[in-house]
């Protein structure tokens, strides 16, 4: 793994112009191949900028590395994503969770069956919902697992390569739309959870122990499942379409903007 301490005496050299004294310089542990040349990428905390050089400690003009820039700084955002987003999902235990529910739903219908007609209705929707949730929540935790694959294999390797930076990106995609998904069955379940919800309430009763010990166990779900109070659910439907719907190369377009903006090339 490369490293500031263990990177060759003239790329430090050539490193110094490009940072001030109240600035840590950084380097990112493997080089980038960017059509067929080598690359460091340096980060320069507390400042968000970067600078791309090249193998030989030669830092190249702005023009010469604009599409370089994008795909380190791409693969970077994709690293942080995954570590500080993807696996607090993929340790939210969800699959344990929707499983547990999957059961309580079906005890529901077992212990308090048979439903009045509206209350059935709203139960064949809402027994589907630990599936789905189930289901996007396994594409989450096989995205990340390539994720980190990926960059273990970066940084045992130390090289990164244009196609590792379209895998990476396209794990992140993947991760996000799964979530986006899982929100989204959420949101448009959330009337029928409802009515299961106080049917299973309304049942309750100091000697019905059995409707107590049910409505105990959904109380978390009716807590934590996502719903239009929710505090995130604020422009969901813009970051639902957003997600689901966006032209990616427009995006790439468009963060390659801000990327050009922070980095440190001369121009």
């Amino acid at each position: 793994m490369i490293r500031m301490h263990n990177l060759p005496e003239n790329i430090k050299e050539s490193l110094k112009p490009y940072y001030k004294e109240n600035e840590t310089p950084d380097v990112f542990p493997a080089k980038f191949n960017i059509g067929g040349k080598l690359y460091y990428y340096f980060t320069f905390a507390p400042a968000e900028e970067q600078l791309i050089m090249e193998n030989d400690g030669t830092v190249p003009r702005f023009d010469a590395v604009k599409e370089a820039a994008v795909i380190t700084n791409s693969y970077n955002v994709c690293i942080e994503t995954f570590v500080n987003i993807g696996s607090k999902w993929v340790k939210a235990n969800r699959i344990e969770n929707y499983v547990k529910l999957k059961d309580i739903l079906q005890e529901i219908e077992t212990k308090l069956g048979p439903f009045p007609q509206d209350v059935g209705r709203a139960y064949k929707v809402f027994e589907q919902v630990p599936d789905q949730i189930m289901e996007s929540q396994k594409i989450i935790e096989e995205s990340v697992k390539k994720a980190d694959h990926l960059w273990q294999r970066g940084r045992e390797d130390l090289l990164v390569t244009e196609e590792d930076e379209k895998e990476m990106h396209g794990c992140l995609v993947d991760m996000v739309t799964a979530q986006v998904r899982q929100n989204d069955i959420q949101l448009q379940t959330e009337s029928e959870r409802k009515i299961v919800y106080d049917y299973v309430s309304s049942k309750k009763g100091l000697l019905n122990f059995t409707a107590l010990n049910l409505a105990r166990k959904l109380k978390p779900y009716e807590k934590h499942m996502f719903s239009s109070n929710a505090q995130d659910a604020k422009g969901w439907g813009e970051l639902r379409h957003s997600v689901l719907n966006s032209d990616l190369e427009a995006e790439r377009q468009k963060n390659a903007v801000l990327v050009y903006r922070k980095l440190r090339n001369p121009r």
